[in-house]
């Protein structure tokens, strides 16, 4: 029972905790942050932040310490042939979002995108 409660409050509480306390990396419109507490509870739902900067994105742990374990699913099925075209964002798209000044983005993508890849 402890550990279908803990499951349950740790999913419902991400919309909640991940609006009110963390870090915000990527420049979006809300007030969603990443919560590392959350992050580990959540088994990666705490990523908020990068879900509402990326929300086609299968991967919510873009950084390789943040935990995933759905993404690490999706990689096995993957791997596997299960699972085809899995998105996720290109670093010109994380680029665009983590700049404030538009200016600046659009400055680097005109003049060195390919050097990105």
């Amino acid at each position: 029972g402890l550990r279908i409660a803990v499951g349950h409050h740790s999913t419902f509480m991400v919309n909640s905790v991940c609006h009110i306390w963390g870090k915000k990396p990527w420049n979006t419109k809300d007030l969603s942050k990443n919560n590392w507490v959350m992050g580990l509870l959540g088994h990666g739902e705490g990523w908020h932040n990068n879900h509402h900067a990326f929300e086609f994105s299968a991967r919510l742990g873009l950084e390789w310490w943040q935990l995933d374990v759905p993404w690490y699913i999706l990689q096995l099925l993957a791997y596997l042939g299960l699972a085809k075209d899995v998105k996720v964002p290109t670093e010109i798209q994380k680029l665009k979002l983590s700049f404030r000044n538009t200016t600046q983005f659009d400055q680097l993508e005109n003049s060195s995108t390919k050097s990105i890849y």
